[in-house]
């Protein structure tokens, strides 16, 4: 979302998206913890996210027009901070389990920050998904969603190493699978993405335009995924 706030120009437009799309469960990636404040149940991941604190900033946070269990925000110890949250909500599929993530992109704390160690380019982004993978084969692999902002394109065009592509790959444990590889917006891949277990059908998935007349909402567009209960 590009740091929209609620009372950005932006939000109404933002939250008007969101609505007529009639979403279950949302992600939002760089954003405000408030910006859907009074419309349903959010939960976020942690505020500090390895960069000077912005009062009410979020790297992810979901929502759901449910209320949410088993709310987590650690992922696992050593994971690069702020960048995770996990929950359970009823859907009309019925109980999903839900994780939104933010993998750090290639230049993650690559600049000097006073009193952060510096990192080397895509160290943030290969230390992340050698985590993630642990962390989401610990979760039983049911009623399984895992999206956000992957930082990126899956097959062609993809600039991250051959380990990386590999390692995004082996993220994820056995029966969950990313739904979302091939789509693009205006010619432009896209670096968000949905991955959802075997036992959950996908009937659908598109992108949600991020422009405006002749403005961006957002500097990433959205995408989504219509999934039902395998019989």
């Amino acid at each position: 979302m590009e740091w929209a706030t609620p009372r950005s120009r932006r939000a109404p437009e933002i939250l008007d998206r969101l609505e007529q799309t009639g979403a279950e469960v949302v992600c939002l990636t760089e954003t405000h913890c408030d910006l859907l404040a009074g419309q349903g149940y959010g939960i976020c991941g942690q505020e500090d996210y390895g960069y000077p604190i912005t009062q009410g900033r979020r790297k992810v946070m979901l929502w759901s027009r449910k209320p949410w269990q088993e709310v987590e925000d650690v992922g696992s110890v050593g994971l690069p901070p702020g960048r995770y949250v996990s929950g359970v909500t009823h859907t009309s599929v019925g109980a999903v389990r839900v994780v939104g993530i933010c993998i750090p992109w290639s230049g993650c704390r690559t600049e000097s920050r006073r009193g952060a160690e510096r990192k080397r380019r895509w160290e943030d982004h290969e230390r992340y998904l050698s985590l993630l993978s642990g962390v989401l084969a610990a979760m039983e692999a049911s009623r399984l969603v895992v999206m956000g902002d992957f930082n990126q394109v899956i097959g062609p065009g993809c600039r991250a190493p051959l380990r990386l592509r590999s390692a995004l790959a082996e993220a994820f444990p056995p029966g969950v699978g990313i739904v979302t590889p091939d789509l693009e917006f205006q010619g432009r891949k896209s670096i968000d993405h949905i991955a959802v277990s075997d036992d959950l059908a996908v009937e659908a998935v598109g992108t949600i335009s991020n422009l405006h007349g002749d403005r961006k909402l957002s500097d990433h567009y959205g995408v989504f995924a219509d999934l039902a209960a395998r019989a």
